[in-house]
């Protein structure tokens, strides 16, 4: 019996390209196939739910489909044995951060996001197929001469957020207005727009607002040391850096916030976007890579960057509670789009068009 597997680098418990691999398994079984799931770096804790690559040859067949999620790059040793190997192959592309953010932040990341564009030009003709998570990621692909695509959106299973919230934070950070942003401090997200809004909304619309940002800047210490400087520079309190959250303290800002706040300028899809629809916290977002795409119509898209305005506008969703609930019913009647089963509608004719 032929099997559909995925391959990624390394899988973990909590990260974006981990939470998908698992429930594509839960969906690729559950329509019958077998799948599992391999990496080059095992963690211990996830022993049991992967296999290392080695032993990949024993389930290694010219009918499987190998599902390869590609983030960043691939080490020569991956390269190598995709080429070695004879299974069919289809690139799951999550989208590469732009390396011009990286320069002058982080070297390594802005040699491995070149080198992972680069690379796939080279699986482009390793793949016979490549599935974007979004069609903006597609529609990198066919800049780049792939010509086999499909949008295999995100899977949203709110069975994830079920965690008690943190008590500390709720105590701490519940009354008041809280405007929320998740996400890896890093300079694509442009969270100097965020501290600058911020800083608008706090002088002339609420002096009682505060500012949650909540994610690691684990290999962006020059980029955080950078806001850090502009907080203080703009003389601004209740500006928040949480760093790296738990699940329950992660539900627990959800719970807090206000508003949620994007002014990133590239995603290549943007969870913490359906996170917010799920807690019923209205979106504000730039209007930038692929964020228009999983907003859907919902949440309130801003296509200039003119921080007061944007601050008034942050007023008027916490004030207008009209305005605010339609909002959010909006968002959770986009959310259902991605639902598992609404996913695997996707997936199903995704594998038609392979034949399996």
């Amino acid at each position: 019996m032929s099997g559909v597997h995925q391959f990624h680098p390394t899988v973990s418990y909590g990260d974006a390209v981990s939470n998908q691999i698992l429930s594509l398994q839960r969906l690729l079984r559950r329509m019958g196939h077998r799948s599992e799931i391999f990496c080059e770096r095992l963690p211990l804790h996830f022993a049991g739910r992967a296999r290392p690559i080695a032993q990949y040859a024993r389930y290694s067949s010219p009918a499987n489909i190998l599902l390869l999620h590609f983030s960043l790059r691939y080490s020569a040793e991956v390269m190598a044995w995709l080429e070695q190997i004879p299974d069919r192959k289809v690139v799951v592309y999550h989208n590469i951060t732009p390396s011009a953010y990286f320069a002058g932040v982080n070297d390594a990341y802005l040699q491995a996001a070149q080198a992972g564009r680069e690379q796939l030009d080279r699986l482009r003709t390793l793949a016979e197929a490549g599935w974007g998570v979004s069609k903006f990621n597609c529609q990198e692909l066919a800049g780049r001469g792939w010509s086999r695509l499909g949008v295999l959106p995100i899977i949203f299973d709110p069975r994830r957020y079920t965690a008690r919230p943190d008590r500390k934070v709720l105590k701490r950070w519940r009354d008041g207005v809280n405007v929320l942003f998740v996400g890896r401090v890093s300079p694509n997200k442009r969270f100097e727009d965020l501290i600058l809004t911020f800083h608008y909304l706090k002088r002339l619309v609420r002096p009682d607002a505060r500012l949650l940002l909540v994610g690691s800047a684990q290999g962006m210490e020059p980029y955080l040391e950078f806001l850090r400087a502009l907080v203080e520079r703009l003389s601004l309190s209740d500006v928040v850096f949480t760093g790296h959250v738990g699940d329950s303290q992660l539900v627990a800002y959800y719970r807090c916030a206000s508003v949620y706040l994007s002014m990133s300028e590239h995603e290549g899809f943007g969870i913490p976007l359906l996170e917010s629809m799920h807690f019923g916290v209205p979106v504000i977002a730039y209007k930038a890579a692929a964020v228009p795409e999983t907003l859907g119509g919902s949440g309130i898209l801003v296509t200039v960057k003119d921080h007061a305005a944007v601050a008034e506008l942050i007023g008027l969703l916490v004030e207008d509670v009209h305005l605010r609930s339609q909002i959010i019913a909006r968002q959770r009647e986009r959310l259902r789009d991605f639902l598992p089963e609404r996913v695997e509608e996707h997936l199903r004719s995704l594998m038609k068009d392979l034949g399996a």
